[in-house]
């Protein structure tokens, strides 16, 4: 299956990445379209190669490093009892899991933070997805110990299930319920939760205040900024097992799961 067919589509007027569905920007309206970068012709947004010279759209690459913003606030310390965190601020109780080298939280964060967001206002909705925060929110309701992930623990998440051989990382990564089964591409890839991850489609919130794709997509907050207004984050399909990063703008709100600063 072609990777690149499935990538969100950026908007040539806003910036904004959108579902692989989308006709039109879920943020200014924009009709969606995509850039041959052989023969810079318009190339319709479901086109998989250009009308002009045939060649097979290819997502760019950028592989910026910058320096991952330290912590706005210092938190009260939180316990860990019997495999689990607990959070002393709220009380609120998240299972840890151990990944090769690494020990994440197994559940979105749910920390009632500003700039942080239940799905549609619906706070029903928080204890199975958790809530939706801006970068900038991500940042700085972290509690100590703890923190955002960064693009380098990622690609280690990735390179660790990519070594037990047992299906795309994807899929590894997705639970077992929750994801949509059918579609506009068709019948949805199910989650194995192969590590203990257990990743939620909880969609998102667009910097409008736009909510969608629950059910559909997972949107995962990193630690490392593109530039002054936008950051990476990592996205899950219910119709695919690819683990793929994007970036977007930091005041849309994305799910945050956290890793151990061992």
């Amino acid at each position: 299956m072609d990777n690149n067919f499935f990538s969100l589509y950026k908007c040539p007027k806003c910036g904004e990445h959108n579902s692989p569905d989308s006709i039109y920007c879920g943020e200014c309206g924009t009709k969606l379209i995509k850039t041959c970068f052989h023969c810079s012709s318009k190339i319709p947004v479901k086109s998989k190669y250009c009308n002009i010279c045939g060649s097979r759209y290819e997502e760019p690459k950028a592989e910026i490093q910058v320096e991952v913003p330290a912590h706005v606030f210092t938190m009260p310390t939180p316990k860990e009892e019997g495999g689990y965190l607990i959070d002393t601020r709220d009380q609120q109780k998240y299972k840890m899991v151990k990944i090769g080298n690494q020990v994440w939280l197994a559940e979105n964060f749910r920390f009632s933070a500003q700039n942080s967001f239940a799905y549609d206002g619906k706070n029903d909705h928080v204890d199975s997805y958790g809530r939706l925060y801006t970068w900038e929110s991500a940042l700085k309701c972290v509690p100590t110990g703890w923190r955002l992930p960064t693009r380098k623990d990622f690609k280690e998440l990735m390179h660790y299930c990519k070594s037990l051989g047992k299906g795309d990382v994807g899929t590894m990564l997705k639970s077992r319920d929750l994801w949509k089964t059918q579609g506009i591409f068709g019948p949805g890839t199910p989650g194995t939760d192969a590590v203990g991850f257990s990743a939620k489609p909880f969609g998102n919130r667009t910097s409008s205040g736009v909510f969608g794709y629950l059910g559909s997509f997972a949107y995962f907050w990193c630690a490392d900024e593109e530039n002054e207004s936008r950051a990476y984050y990592r996205h899950l399909s219910y119709f695919t097992g690819i683990f793929q990063e994007l970036t977007c703008k930091k005041d849309c709100a994305f799910s945050v799961r956290l890793i151990k600063d061992l």
